[in-house]
């Protein structure tokens, strides 16, 4: 692998709400007796979304809006040797693949709820509910079986986002982050890679987050986006942008 050098972090903050019921399934082990089978996952108590599920899902999406081609073996888009695409660099590839892009840019940490952010009724609730269902026979409408159950976390949840984006030299392609930084003058290169992150955000907004999203769950919502520059020299983080998704989206990729 080529020599890199690490420039800085680009920090990406916000919230993100629950719009219909989210599913993110969890261990059924030691549930008490009438509790249900199919939990969300949880920490401390409290439900809260693995970044791995993140990635995974906006890292799906982006690789379908981009008609990349899937690995049969793996499931997913992984770049064979050679120059990788961007959604590569972005999201990783095995270790036996990489060859000169230098490691993984992005960094999903887990989300925890913000109580203060969710909504009061969701609060009292314990942020989940108990959805029951049952599957009809399409040619009769006739319930095929009985009743089952998930738990899912309730509308006006609120957790806390944060990705991290290393800013490597190689990104900057003979460009600088010197001065003011802002997403609209980004050099190209990082400029591209950094937009992938932002399009694949605003994507699953239109799309759903964890299981059953077909039949309605997992309608979430990004707010109060923050963009910020940490240069390695300093540690210490210049914003770059706040505000909607929507707008940092158009100012990274228009």
């Amino acid at each position: 692998m080529a020599k890199v050098k690490l420039l800085g972090f680009m920090s990406v903050t916000g919230d993100l709400r629950v719009v219909t019921g989210l599913h993110i399934g969890g261990s059924a082990t030691g549930i008490a007796i009438g509790a249900t089978d199919n939990p969300v996952v949880r920490v401390n108590g409290k439900p809260y979304i693995p970044g791995s599920s993140l990635k995974g899902k906006i890292r799906s999406l982006l690789e379908l809006a981009h008609g990349m081609d899937i690995n049969d073996k793996l499931g997913r888009h992984e770049c064979e040797g050679g120059e990788p695409c961007d959604i590569c660099v972005v999201f990783g590839r095995g270790a036996e693949r990489k060859e000169e892009e230098g490691p993984t840019r992005a960094i999903f940490r887990d989300c925890y709820i913000n109580d203060e952010k969710s909504d009061p009724e969701a609060r009292k609730s314990g942020y989940v509910e108990i959805k029951w269902e049952n599957a009809i026979d399409r040619l009769t409408s006739r319930v095929e079986y009985g009743l089952r159950d998930s738990e899912r976390v309730l509308p006006g949840t609120v957790f806390d986002v944060e990705i991290m984006f290393r800013v490597f030299d190689l990104d900057l392609d003979g460009g600088s982050l010197a001065g003011e930084v802002r997403l609209e003058s980004l050099p190209g290169r990082l400029k591209a890679r950094f937009g992938l992150l932002l399009e694949g955000m605003k994507l699953l907004e239109s799309d759903s987050l964890g299981g059953c999203g077909s039949r309605g769950y997992g309608k979430v919502r990004f707010e109060s986006v923050s963009v910020r520059y940490i240069p390695i020299e300093t540690l210490e983080g210049v914003e770059v942008f706040s505000g909607p998704l929507e707008e940092a989206l158009k100012r990274c990729t228009g």
